[in-house]
């Protein structure tokens, strides 16, 4: 093995996690195209049971996991004060570090807020924060019950102090960071979400239009529908879209809705609602699609509605703009420097909102294109922005000022 320092990149979501594990391969992509200065990366895996289908990557993969009394282990060492003045002297070690030490990592790239963040004692590391959703929305379940807050929390309030470096993906959410927890601005760095690769790298001019078929059938996808891709959870605001749904049905307007994502504990009850509501023929409630047919949803959709009630950053939206779709999304705080004019803004609580948001663009087709032309706009100059450099100015950054006291013999 080559004595060359290397930065892992350290994984703990699955392929259905949706989001983050798009935020996995899009970061790999960029930072494989922006590695100018040739740095050593490595990936490591909690598991080979995480289904992230990396072995394509040319980034040697290593998979490690500590068990629970490893783990205790290594919290104690460093968040114990007792531990943590006699660890020097203590039998047991840092097992984590032990293993990074082996594998000549000298600085962690955590891709979420990892639990594994709070048992570095000497590796330094960074750390992507994708929201704080635990401390701006306290009603829902998904996001505090079953020991959710003081899980993310803790994670929060003790390794954030500590990251050479915090990556997220708006002005709001850094601004967010700073209130909570009171972290210095210039740590803080932005790089917006991107399309799935799949969406990505999707020609529009160029469709495998037997393989649509066949995904139309697979999925018995109606012929008038609108998309929503998102996890089945309370704070994604299902339940408005089936209301929506009725409602347009009521006023004989011919529209379906396509639901995609993977179930936690809430599709039953979405499925049972709907039934109650007499609109399930009218709803396909799909689970977790794989890649490669994802854009082939999109492709096949009116428009995209996310009346999402926490954000305000999500990777469909991008998604939909490559995919040259109209979307209507939730006018949250902070959401319009984030997408600009390119979606249309609804009030998620209110359906009539969002029934008049669907007939607009359904019935204007000046406003449906002007609206996907700013989308796309919205997309490209975001690409233009050189945001993947900074992560290697965090990593040069922290190797320049190692060598004040690192010499190489």
């Amino acid at each position: 093995m080559s004595s060359e320092k290397r930065v892992a990149i350290f994984v703990d979501s699955r392929k259905e996690s949706g989001g983050e594990y798009q935020h996995l391969l899009y970061t790999i992509n960029n930072i494989k195209k922006n590695n100018k200065q040739k740095i050593k990366f490595l990936i490591i895996c909690l598991s080979k049971n995480l289904n992230l289908n990396l072995q394509s990557e040319d980034i040697e993969i290593k998979y490690f996991s500590l068990n629970f009394f490893q783990r205790y282990i290594c919290y104690l060492r460093n968040h114990n004060s007792l531990f943590s003045r006699l660890k020097k002297y203590f039998f047991f070690k840092n097992t984590f570090e032990h293993f990074l030490v082996k594998n000549n990592v000298d600085l962690v790239y955590f891709l979420s807020p990892s639990q594994y963040s709070l048992y570095l004692e000497d590796i330094k590391f960074f750390i992507s924060i994708p929201d704080v959703d635990h401390r701006e929305h306290l009603e829902y379940p998904e996001v505090v019950d079953n020991n959710e807050f003081n899980r993310k929390n803790e994670i929060f309030s003790k390794s954030l102090i500590k990251a050479q470096a915090i990556i997220t993906n708006a002005e709001i959410i850094k601004q967010r960071l700073i209130k909570y927890y009171n972290i210095s601005p210039e740590r803080i760095y932005i790089i917006s979400l991107r399309p799935a690769m799949s969406v990505n790298d999707f020609s529009l001019d160029n469709i495998d239009k037997k393989k649509n078929e066949a995904i139309k059938l697979k999925y018995n996808l109606p012929q008038n529908y609108i998309y929503y891709p998102a996890m089945y959870l309370p704070h994604k605001n299902h339940r408005i879209i089936i209301d929506t749904i009725k409602q347009l049905k009521l006023k004989n307007m011919k529209i379906n809705a396509v639901f995609t994502g993977s179930d936690v504990f809430y599709k039953k009850n979405l499925i049972n609602y709907a039934k109650n509501q007499n609109v399930l023929d009218n709803i396909n409630f799909l689970n977790f699609v794989d890649d490669e047919e994802l854009p082939y949803i999109y492709l096949n959709s009116q428009m995209i509605v996310f009346p999402v009630l926490i954000g305000p950053t999500f990777t469909p939206i991008w998604e939909a703009f490559k995919m040259k779709k109209p979307v209507i999304f939730s006018n949250l705080e902070g959401v319009k420097s984030v997408y600009g004019e390119g979606v249309y803004y609804i009030n998620p609580f209110d359906q009539n909102d969002i029934v008049h948001a669907i007939e607009k663009i359904n019935n204007d087709e000046s406003f449906k294109n002007n609206l996907i032309n700013k989308g796309t706009l919205q997309l490209e100059n975001m690409k233009k922005e050189d945001q993947y450099s900074q992560v290697f100015k965090i990593i040069e950054n922290y190797r320049r000022i190692k060598k004040t006291w690192e010499f190489n013999n």
